[in-house]
């Protein structure tokens, strides 16, 4: 068994730099006990002749780490973290980490090379958030950010404010301008794209249900369609790309999936997976690239989707179904049909999917990470450039991913790592260095 080397980034200084920016709430602490004897009424009981000891509760064996990555503990303790964004914040050239915790009231950007954790100071707190995104929108060098708050899964009890975060200098840790742009029932993903090839990025945002649809854990018996919105700078206007997907729509993802410049918008869920594209007419076109699993509903439709190219030829692998256990690949054949091929069925609750060609041989490599399971986040490997047969090795077995994203910490574009949010028990914040077999 390949041995695997955790590293815990964030020490206790740079806790206590964060813990200081955050209002403290003084506790009183009891003196602690250092001699129990000299308590008045103490009198230790001397323990029975030959009594049983109790018997230690056994612990489950944890499945042995296989995949090849030194696996480093970036932050710890981000209530409901989510979601991670990989992007250079202070314009030094090294990729940073924005987290996203959906019991925080606050953006933390932690900074590369020690992962100091910096607050995000805004000026009103973001309670309940769900998702973000970044980009550098005005070329000053530190991105702007589009982030969704006051989410709930039930859409009659969603606010759900959407608002663009910008920096007021050259300091990230100076406080930031909040813009309310709309506010949309249960508004789960958003993503920046060039959606015209003009090199300005609108910001996409896709509901994961209908206004009226009953809360995502019904799975939507009602099939109702779920609009998907864009919107341009400088006004951020609301514009309607589509309301043809059914809820839940759950994965977003944008990729220039022909050539042209223009970067397309992908969808996944329970109604399958569609791309989404800007014409140069200004109208939008609605592709299915595949409907996903086929069984009844609710067991249909995919989860998440992330694209690549395989042996000259486009191919994405998908989480099937919404939520689900199975991790797909489609590759094409000769005619450009996509052919479904089921690779592993062991996700609990398949939550999050990328591809990087981390070993650098010409052939992508798959993460599927899922929230259900602290053992359920994986690599598979290609065992050859047709993409018919994977090797699967675990990744970690403290992780319950809710989203993981490749960057480049080191800035050398030919090593990729990725990075994953633990959203149960300790709550990390993981980077992945591969380190190859």
């Amino acid at each position: 068994m390949r041995s695997v080397t955790r590293h815990l980034l964030t020490g206790p200084a740079t806790i206590a730099a964060i813990a200081a920016a955050v209002p403290v709430f003084a506790q009183a602490v009891p003196p602690p006990i250092t001699d129990p004897a000299t308590y008045t009424g103490f009198a230790p009981r001397p323990p029975a002749p030959d009594a049983p000891r109790p018997l230690a509760t056994p612990q489950p064996e944890l499945p042995p780490v296989t995949a090849p990555f030194d696996i480093h503990t970036i932050g710890s303790n981000i209530r409901g973290l989510y979601v991670v964004v990989p992007i250079d914040m202070n314009r030094d050239g090294k990729q940073d980490l924005i987290a996203l915790g959906q019991r925080e009231d606050h953006l933390v950007w932690y900074e590369n090379p020690y992962w100091t954790p910096h607050i995000i100071r805004t000026p009103e707190a973001l309670p309940q958030m769900v998702n973000m995104h970044a980009a550098d929108l005005d070329g000053d060098g530190i991105p702007e950010i589009a982030v969704t708050y006051l989410f709930h899964m039930n859409p009659s009890l969603s606010v759900g404010k959407i608002a663009i975060l910008s920096s007021t200098g050259s300091d990230p840790d100076a406080p930031w301008t909040l813009r309310e742009i709309d506010r949309v029932p249960s508004p789960h993903r958003v993503l920046f794209a060039d959606i015209d090839g003009s090199g300005k990025k609108a910001l996409v945002v896709a509901p994961i249900l209908n206004p009226k649809s009953q809360p995502v854990t019904s799975n939507d018996p009602d099939h109702l369609n779920v609009p998907l919105f864009v919107y341009r700078a400088p006004d951020w206007k609301r514009e309607l790309v589509t309301q043809a997907n059914v809820g839940p729509v759950h994965g977003l993802t944008v990729i220039d999936w022909d050539g042209d410049g223009r970067e397309d918008i992908l969808t996944s869920g329970q109604s399958g997976t569609w791309m989404h594209g800007l014409g140069k007419d200004g109208k939008w076109t609605r592709t299915l690239l595949t409907l996903g699993n086929p069984a009844p509903w609710p067991d249909n439709g995919s989860s998440d989707v992330a694209v690549g190219m395989l042996g000259g030829r486009r191919f994405f692998a998908t989480i099937e179904p919404f939520h689900g256990n199975l991790v797909v690949v489609y590759t094409q054949d000769a005619q450009g049909r996509f052919l479904r091929n089921v690779i592993d069925n062991r996700l609990q609750r398949g939550h999050t999917i990328a591809l990087a060609d981390f070993d650098n041989d010409g052939v992508p490599e798959i993460v599927a990470g899922a929230s259900g399971g602290a053992s359920s986040t994986y690599y598979y490997k290609a065992k050859d450039a047709s993409g018919q047969g994977w090797t699967a090795m675990l990744m970690d077995n403290a992780m319950a991913a809710a989203d993981c994203k490749t960057g480049h910490v080191r800035g050398d574009a030919k090593r990729t790592d990725i990075f994953c949010t633990h959203g149960q028990g300790t709550m990390d914040l993981k980077w992945y260095e591969y380190r190859g077999d």
